[in-house]
This record gives C-alpha cells, sequence and structure tokens, in this order.
C-alpha cells in the first residue's frame, strides 16, 4: 500500500508491507539522509514473514522530492513528530522503530516523543556521537557544499563514509537516491549539522527502557566507537552485533545478516 503527501500539515509518503500473520506487530523503517523507502527494499520480503512493516520518505527525499515544501528549517524532533503522524493516520498502537544511519537520530528523538508507543529500537550503522574529525567535518560541511555543490558533497560524503571497494554497493544506493534532492533540500539537511553534536550528546544520556540493538560494520570507521561506547555506557538494555568486514550500512551491504539480526533480536526482546 502507498501514500504520498506533503509534510505541511499532511502526511509524510509512506508505504506498508503487510505480514499473512493475523496480529502481527510493526516495524517502522526511518532511512537516512540522500536514503528514501528504496533503502529498505532488501528487508521487506525476510521481515514482513513475520510483521508489518511501514517504510517512511523524508521530506525531500523520495516520493516526497515531487512534492512542494515551504518549510524554512527542518530539526530532528519535527520530522520524528512528522512520523508519528503517519503512525496516528494508520492508527498503529506499538510498533519497533528501525533506524539506519542519520535515520537512527531521528528513531531516537521518536523514542523521547512517544515512548509508550514504542516497542523496541534498532538501528543499522548508527550516527551516536562525533569525535573531534567529524566535529570539525559538520561544522565545515555547509560552507564546502556551497563550494562544490551539494550532489558533489554529497558523493564526497559517501566516499568518506564507506571508502572501501566493499562498500561499493551501499554507496551508489546513497548516491543515487541523493539525485533527487533540490538544492533547496540539501541546503535544509546540511544545515542540521550544525546543532548535530548538542543533539547527539543529549540522546546518547538519555536513560534507557525499551531494549536496543545496534548494528555496526567493522568496517565503520566514523561510527562504530561510538556505537561501542553506547553499549558500554546503557549495557542493561543495549545490544551491539558488529559484522566484520562491513562499512558503515549494514542493512544493505549485509542484508541478510542484518535481516536475521532483527529477528532474532525480537524473538527474544522485542515481542
Amino acid at each position: 500500500m502507498r501514500f504520498y503527501c506533503m509534510l505541511n500539515n499532511e502526511l509524510l509518503y509512506h508505504e506498508t508491507y503487510l505480514c499473512p500473520e493475523p496480529d502481527a506487530a510493526w516495524m517502522l523503517f526511518v532511512h537516512g539522509a540522500g536514503g528514501s523507502t528504496r533503502t529498505w527494499r532488501r528487508q521487506i520480503d525476510d521481515l514482513s514473514q513475520t510483521y508489518n512493516l511501514l517504510l517512511i520518505d523524508l521530506p525531500g527525499h523520495g516520493e516526497m522530492a515531487k512534492r512542494s515544501n515551504d518549510a524554512e528549517v527542518y530539526t530532528f524532533e519535527a520530522i520524528a513528530q512528522a512520523i508519528w503522524q503517519v503512525v496516528d493516520h494508520l492508527e498503529i498502537e506499538t510498533s519497533h522503530l528501525v533506524g539506519v544511519s542519520l535515520g537512527a537520530i531521528i528513531v531516537l528523538e521518536m523514542r523521547e516523543l512517544r515512548p509508550e508507543q514504542t516497542m523496541s529500537i534498532i538501528l543499522s550503522g548508527p550516527i551516536l556521537q562525533l569525535n573531534t574529525k567529524l566535529k570539525v567535518l559538520a561544522s565545515m560541511s555547509l560552507g564546502l557544499a556551497k563550494i562544490i555543490g551539494y550532489p558533489n558533497f554529497y558523493k564526497l560524503s559517501a566516499l568518506i563514509m564507506m571508502p572501501r571497494t566493499n562498500h561499493q554497493k551501499s554507496r551508489k544506493v546513497f548516491i543515487k537516491e541523493s539525485r533527487v534532492l533540490t538544492t533547496d533540500e540539501f541546503r535544509k539537511w546540511t544545515n542540521m549539522y550544525y546543532g548535530l553534536n548538542a543533539t547527539l550528546n543529549e540522546l546518547f544520556h538519555k536513560t534507557l527502557s525499551h531494549p536496543h540493538l545496534l548494528v555496526s560494520g567493522a568496517q565503520d570507521h566514523l561510527f562504530l566507537y561510538a556505537a561501542q561506547a553506547y553499549a558500554k555506557l546503557h549495557s542493561t538494555h543495549t545490544h551491539l552485533q558488529i559484522v566484520p568486514k562491513c562499512g558503515h550500512v549494514v542493512s544493505i551491504e549485509k542484508a541478510s545478516i542484518f535481516n536475521q539480526l532483527c529477528l532474532d533480536f525480537l524473538e527474544k526482546k522485542g515481542d
């Protein structure tokens, strides 16, 4: 089932895939910057056998790129609220929240807004903390994007995050999906980087009450250290799985492994 609407007072574009089992729980998927609902196409067949799936296009991405949007700025909280509006429209009471890369931040904001509707959290290649190198890159991002152009900035970002030959599949998906973003949308998303460190610091230290699964690639050279630190800090509620010979986006690069990890986790802790 497919829907697409504007962000302003209407619903974000979303797709649902219903499990044949009655009363199946819901999994809600949030892609990262430059992605779309198509980011999750490798999860649909495996996971829809057990769960109902809800896939969302973020503002300016995927089918939402076809819709006008006069929002001047984006915040993680506002986007999280917009996703919850889709959940309300579909009358979904509770769901497991799944996010990849920057989408992990939105999922954590969703958890904070409505903990009672959150069953568990699954994060693929999560961005959870910024080291000094990443803080410098984030602060320079908007200026660099203006100089080299936003599409070239996203290509460069993809190469920095996923530099190895075996990361090529994820890198290509990232670049292909980001082509639909307009210059204005690139600007609004990159502007969010300026407050990113403060947002991450706040979310990083929140007390947890839901089970969390973090799935990171062993070659995720920018973000693995933060996932390890998060899992150590929140060891009671968080389980970290590190996938060998894999980069930033495990859900694409090692999709079958990621899918099985999700199913195993939900069977043990999520329901």
